[in-house]
């Protein structure tokens, strides 16, 4: 006969289970899947509320079944259309196939590693308190890149066009440079070209640019 009882000693993926005034051996503990296409685990804990199913009418040979809700653990969204997961820590996980959205509450960290990994998407946004991005190496494929906000970069700017020809640097608004300013082609201003200009001297002679 099936019996309800309670998780009361854990080893590695197996359980005891308090059966009134009996305590089973340790016995195997369904989980989602084993088998060659995935292999999940979820930590018993002790003072789960389980389901001993005997094997051959021996308790002490069953395997037991768990996730059966408790009054201290009860779904706190049991909507129909949504799946959700309350971890203790106070990470959540839900997906409403309804709206097809995945929403996602964690804690703490979320590290995510792929490799040769290319995903289209139509629309994007993400928001975020504060972000840093640690990368070898980052590019970026778009047509045109818009940042908002102020910008500090620290390392060396360089600027090509298409195909590897000269590309163009523009600023709307003033520069304020601190260092050398080293160019190679010509210098001009709304007056005209700077770099072959002459200019009177205080002696009344007209002197060339150095």
């Amino acid at each position: 006969m099936n019996e309800l009882g309670i998780i009361c000693n854990i080893k590695d993926n197996k359980a005891k289970v308090a059966i009134g005034d009996m305590v089973t051996d340790f016995l195997s503990v369904f989980q989602s899947l084993a088998n060659s296409y995935a292999v999940s685990f979820s930590p018993l804990r002790i003072g789960e509320q389980v389901l001993v199913i005997p094997v051959r009418g021996d308790l002490n040979s069953g395997v037991i079944l768990r996730g059966l809700y408790q009054e201290k653990h009860r779904a706190k969204n049991t909507d129909e259309n949504t799946f959700n997961i309350d971890f203790e820590d106070g990470t959540h996980l839900e997906y409403n196939s309804k709206s097809s959205t995945l929403k996602l509450d964690v804690v703490k960290n979320i590290n995510i590693t792929c490799v040769d990994k290319t995903t289209h998407n139509q629309n994007n946004t993400l928001n975020t308190k504060n972000h840093t991005t640690n990368a070898n190496t980052i590019t970026l494929n778009a047509p045109s890149i818009n940042l908002n906000g102020n910008t500090q970069i620290a390392g060396a700017i360089s600027t090509s066009g298409e195909g590897g020809a000269s590309g163009t640097f523009s600023i709307k608004g003033n520069l304020n440079l601190i260092g050398n300013l080293q160019v190679s082609g010509n210098i001009s201003d709304s007056k005209g070209d700077l770099t072959n200009h002459t200019h009177s001297c205080t002696c009344g002679a007209t002197a060339s640019p150095r």
